[in-house]
Formats: C-alpha cells, sequence, structure tokens
C-alpha cells in the first residue's frame, strides 16, 4: 500500500504541473461566473432568464456532456500515450512498483482530477446563487449532492472506457482523434439503435437527472448503478490486461 500511495502522490504532482490541468481548472472555474453574470444582466432585458435555484443542475449537465469528457480524453492522453511516445513509463518501472501499482495510481489519479472539477463547479455555481440570491433549501442541496455524486460515478464509468481504449495507442493524435469520433458515435448510437442507449457507458452523462427525479423507480436507479459500477471494473480489468502485457 505505501508504494501504491508513493506512485498516486507522484501521478498527482505530475498532473498539476501539467499547464492543461491548470488550464482546465481555471477554465472551469471561469466559466460558471461568466454565465451567471450574463443571466443576471439579461434579466431586465428578456424577463424570463435568471440564475435560478436549478443553476448547479443546468451547468452540471453541460460539464457532464462536452467539458468533462474532454478533460478525460485530455488526461487520460497524458496519462498513457504520451508517455509510451516519450518513454518515460519505464521509469515508473524503476522504481520497486508493479505494473499493477502503476495501472491504479494513474487511474486514480484521474479520478482525482474529474472529483476536483465536479468539486470546482459545484462550489462556484452555489456562490453564484448566492450571489444572485437564489439560495437552495436544504431538500434542494441534498438533490444537488445526490446528483454530483452520481455524475462523478458515470464520469469515472466513461474515463474507464477511455483508458482501456487508449491501451492501443503509442500516440497522442491517434488517440485523441479515435476516442473523439467513439465518443460522438457513442452519443449517436442510441437515436440509430435504441438498445445503445441501456448498453453504452457514454449515454449516462446525463444520469445524475434521474436521481433528482421524483418519477424514476428506486429499481431503475440501483440496476443502472450496477451496471455503471460493473462498467468500470470491466474496463478497468481489460485496460489493465493490455497495459500488463505491451511493451514499454
Amino acid at each position: 500500500m505505501r508504494k501504491w500511495r508513493s506512485g498516486f502522490i507522484n501521478e498527482l504532482w505530475l498532473l498539476l504541473y501539467r499547464k492543461k490541468m491548470i488550464a482546465f481548472f481555471t477554465f472551469s472555474i471561469i466559466l460558471p461566473i461568466l454565465l451567471a453574470v450574463s443571466l443576471h444582466a439579461l434579466q431586465p432585458i428578456l424577463g424570463l432568464v435568471a440564475v435560478s435555484q436549478s443553476f448547479p443542475i443546468q451547468m452540471l449537465g453541460i460539464y457532464t456532456a462536452v467539458w468533462i469528457p474532454l478533460f478525460i480524453l485530455t488526461m487520460t492522453a497524458d496519462l498513457f500515450p504520451s508517455e509510451a511516445a516519450a518513454r518515460t513509463l519505464k521509469l515508473a518501472f524503476l522504481r520497486p512498483n508493479t505494473r499493477f501499482h502503476v495501472f491504479c495510481a494513474k487511474v486514480a489519479a484521474l479520478a482525482v482530477g474529474i472529483g476536483t472539477l465536479l468539486v470546482l463547479l459545484g462550489v462556484v455555481t452555489l456562490i453564484c446563487n448566492i450571489f444572485a440570491g437564489a439560495t437552495l433549501s436544504f431538500t434542494e442541496g441534498l438533490g444537488v449532492l445526490k446528483a454530483y455524486v452520481a455524475a462523478f460515478v458515470a464520469m469515472v464509468a466513461l474515463s474507464a472506457v477511455f483508458v482501456f481504449v487508449s491501451q492501443f495507442f503509442k500516440s497522442v493524435s491517434g488517440f485523441m482523434v479515435t476516442a473523439i469520433v467513439l465518443y460522438v458515435a457513442l452519443k449517436i448510437s442510441p437515436f440509430l439503435l435504441s438498445a445503445m442507449s441501456t448498453f453504452s457507458p457514454a449515454s449516462y452523462t446525463d444520469w445524475h437527472m434521474l436521481w433528482i427525479s421524483h418519477n424514476v423507480a428506486v429499481g431503475k436507479l440501483w440496476s443502472t448503478s450496477l451496471y455503471l459500477l460493473s462498467s468500470c471494473v470491466l474496463f478497468f480489468t481489460l485496460g489493465y490486461y493490455i497495459f500488463d502485457r505491451k511493451e514499454v
């Protein structure tokens, strides 16, 4: 455990020193503020446009559909194909760590990055609500918390898919192009084949909406939860299987 923890901390520091990571975090803080200020300024003109109690959920829908998947693709490219192309992945194996320790440390660092983005988004949107005079009740706040936790699970499941895909590439550009095309295809596929809406992890980017709805059966929530967790385990296992056997 001590060996894994040192590798995990090292991966976190490597991500923190990347300018891309700082840019993602900075933009994640600025965008909700800009939108809140714009909506507040447009309220006298358009009348119905304003920052409401649902602002944290509205922003979450935007982030889970576009911004966080882009973050996942960029960070996954840096954690796996980029290091394979630069031949720096070998340095991780020089330490007394197994490949399993290295792989788990990278995946855990990516999950922490996703969680940090969600925490920043939640805090900033709640602050925007307070300044706009649209404070949340305890029940509404609990609903927002449930939605953000559900979004974290869905985003981690999606990241497991792209971590698995990244194992087939040693080129960052090749992985990014393939991953973007794959993500778009997975988002479009439910419109062409209805079964894909159930079996594609990319179909659950708005899964958090089910947790704040009062018309969704508890059984459906648990079944989709088990599916996403099993997807995490499946793609994590497949990704590690390839990672453990490929040349670096």
